[in-house]
């Protein structure tokens, strides 16, 4: 959206506060010139997962974020009339990519109160899909599947010779991790992103965590050097210094608290959502009038969602405490005058 600088924009889940000066430099100081003019290297990126996820490095495939993980995955598995199981809502893309590769979907929706009925997802496994995509915790409901739930999924994904994708994009906001299980089943995939936790949504670097029988038909529609250079190295800059998301989740929860003290005052729903993002429920407020409002005042939020679990809330992504004050005073402004429905 053009002219999106203007705004203090709490909207995409991205890091909303730049890094500070100091970090950006000693960033920068690692691009020595041979990264910009030699083709890519990914073996140093993971290595440093492989030892982190304590997995064999031939077990991560590097991506453009993982949202190309999520595209290559599907590409690579979803054939014209195939089925896609998925919750909903969820991430967008997942019924995005299913059409674009001529896939069908089948989803379970969440209840009103954002639980999903995992019966039911295991009631559509056995009509033999040919992917099952979870994102955990989910997005938008924050909604998050207990490991034990994920196990049984995947082991009736498995059952069924299904794929069993499950997106951490939110890893570690959610510390409870599925990496686990690819040791168990070699039909899952984890797909996880730079962008959230490491701050890096414009470089674009994720991975895909799975068995080598995975990877190898994902090797199959990879281009070459897909992963630039730049990322590569400023992504192992992040893995190297864990105290830089360390000290940025410690921001977002102290931001939470702020938001979670105004939502309080004002009476409105806060759900548990361990993402950097914050679902507000409006029991008398117009979500779309609010997020209007909130644009007035120089905050993009989302809202206006049709789905029944979500359709009473606006999405906040998190920032740290100087921003999330001004935004809770917008917020209770915006309230305190408000028409109620």
């Amino acid at each position: 959206m053009a002219g999106r600088e203007r705004f203090v924009r709490l909207d995409r889940n991205e890091r909303v506060v730049p890094f500070a000066k100091s970090e950006f430099a000693a960033m920068i100081a690692t691009l020595r010139p041979e990264i910009f003019s030699a083709y890519p290297n990914p073996s140093p990126l993971i290595e440093r997962l492989a030892r982190q996820l304590q997995v064999p490095a031939e077990w991560i495939h590097p991506t453009n974020g993982s949202d190309a993980a999520i595209r290559k995955l599907f590409q690579t598995y979803v054939r014209p009339g195939d089925t896609v199981v998925l919750a909903e809502p969820t991430y967008a893309m997942y019924s995005i990519y299913a059409e674009i590769f001529a896939g069908r979907v089948d989803a379970v929706s969440y209840s009103a109160d954002r639980v999903l009925h995992v019966d039911d997802m295991l009631t559509r496994l056995k009509k033999h899909p040919r992917v099952l995509a979870l994102a955990c915790p989910d997005q938008p409901t924050g909604a998050v599947l207990p490991l034990e739930v994920l196990r049984r999924l995947a082991q009736a994904a498995s059952d069924h010779d299904a794929l069993c994708v499950i997106d951490e994009a939110y890893f570690p906001f959610h510390s409870v991790t599925a990496v686990p299980l690819t040791e168990e089943f070699d039909n899952v995939a984890i797909t996880r992103t730079f962008s959230k936790i490491g701050g890096l949504a414009g470089l674009r670097l994720g991975y895909v965590v799975a068995q080598p029988t995975v990877l190898r038909h994902l090797e199959r529609v990879r281009g070459a050097h897909e992963v630039n250079a730049v990322a590569i190295q400023i992504g192992c800059y992040v893995l190297d210094h864990p105290e830089m998301g360390d000290a940025y989740m410690r921001d977002i929860e102290a931001g939470r608290q702020i938001l979670a003290a105004a939502a309080a005052e004002l009476g409105l729903g806060f759900p548990r959502c361990p993402a950097n993002f914050q679902l507000l429920e409006l029991p008398a407020l117009d979500p779309k009038a609010l997020v209007a409002s909130l644009k007035d005042r120089g905050f993009l939020v989302k809202g206006g969602f049709s789905h029944r679990s979500v359709a009473r809330c606006i999405r906040v992504t998190l920032a740290g405490p100087d921003v999330m004050e001004l935004f809770a005073a917008s917020l209770r402004e915006i309230c305190a005058s408000a028409e109620r429905v």
